[in-house]
């Protein structure tokens, strides 16, 4: 490929993405949020495994990591350096280029552990997040917030319209977790059934049983239906005393899936050699 029809079909990628933001939001990115009972650091690894399909796909990214770094182990706390916060661009106290920043080919980072407290403290202020990238001419084709601790007044910041999808872990503490982030979405879902993924466990029968069990809690609890989307195997190390609790490792095969269902116009889906590990069963056509 030449450099002229190389930068061609960079060209024509941009234009379909734009696009596409025409047709799904007057122009403003598509925002997701990957919310997760899993560990800190799985949920931001899986959040930019997606973020690394989509750009790959000719997706411009911008990862918003929400997860605080009191619930992560990994080395530096971020997986790329920072020094702004979102919440200080929603307080007014600088300006959102400051804080949003490229980290690669069509990807950029930012961080947003102070946003909740911001907005808690009636300092956050609209635009949201898409508009505010839209007017800065930060050009985002799709948005993709990882968080293990959802606020529905944070969330509202992020987009008038924001998709979320619930990774649910299959274990009892993980349950109970996802149970509390259900309740804090039903709001903003209004009745409609809250999408699911379940890692973990040792067969996809498990993790059947995870989610036949958040979804008869949450139906009880607060009449709040969910929709399983599906089931994806993680490896659990063990932990230093040699019992469970270790780290997590969840298939690179979430990663794409997480993409296609943000994105699914724009990434190819691939099946082959993963059926040990994913079980769709479940997902409706």
């Amino acid at each position: 490929m030449t450099d002229h029809q190389a930068s061609a079909a960079g060209l024509g990628q941009t234009d379909q993405a734009a696009g596409l933001r025409q047709l799904f939001g007057e122009g403003f990115a598509r925002v997701w949020c990957l919310v997760s009972s899993l560990p800190g650091d799985p949920t931001v690894m899986v959040a930019l495994g997606a973020a690394n399909a989509l750009r790959r796909a000719g997706q411009r990214v911008l990862l918003v990591d929400e997860v605080p770094l009191t619930n992560r182990n990994l080395l530096g706390g971020t997986p790329f350096p920072v020094r702004y916060d979102l919440g200080q661009v929603f307080a007014g106290s600088i300006g959102i280029e400051k804080v949003v920043k490229q980290v690669g080919d069509k990807l950029w980072y930012c961080v947003a552990t102070k946003l909740r407290r911001a907005k808690e403290d009636k300092k956050a202020r609209p635009p949201t997040l898409a508009e505010r990238l839209q007017k800065a001419g930060i050009d985002i084709d799709v948005v993709i917030v990882a968080s293990t601790d959802p606020h529905r007044g944070t969330h509202q910041l992020f987009a008038d319209d924001m998709e979320h999808i619930l990774i649910s872990g299959t274990d009892e503490a993980a349950i109970e977790k996802s149970l509390h982030i259900v309740h804090e979405l039903a709001v903003l879902f209004g009745g409609s059934p809250i999408p699911v993924m379940t890692v973990g466990g040792g067969s996809a029968e498990s993790g059947h049983e995870s989610f036949e069990s958040l979804q008869s809690q949450a139906l009880t609890l607060m009449d709040q239906p969910l929709e399983h989307q599906g089931w994806v195997r993680a490896m659990q190390f063990a932990s230093a005393d040699g019992g469970e609790g270790g780290d997590l490792m969840v298939p690179a095969s979430l990663y794409r899936m997480m993409a296609g269902r943000i994105f699914p116009e724009g990434v190819v889906q691939e099946h082959g050699g993963e059926s040990s590990e994913v079980d769709l069963s479940q997902v409706k056509a």
